[in-house]
């Protein structure tokens, strides 16, 4: 069974019971796709750059 629960910040997960044992029930929150080999084909269609404050942090922003 699945189905959705939401924190107190308003975001909503997609979780999964997995098992039910007398009280207890078990549940996977991973992302459905979690642990599959996923294959993208991407062109890359422009570079710029980077600006003083990236290279400074080590990173884009």
């Amino acid at each position: 069974m699945a189905f959705q629960s939401q924190d107190q910040e308003g975001n909503v997960q997609r979780v999964v019971v997995t098992a039910v044992e007398g009280d207890t029930v078990t549940i996977d929150a991973n992302h459905p796709l979690a642990g599959v080999e996923l294959h993208f084909d991407v062109q890359v269609a422009d570079v710029r750059p980077a600006s003083d404050e990236e290279v400074a942090h080590g990173h884009a922003h």
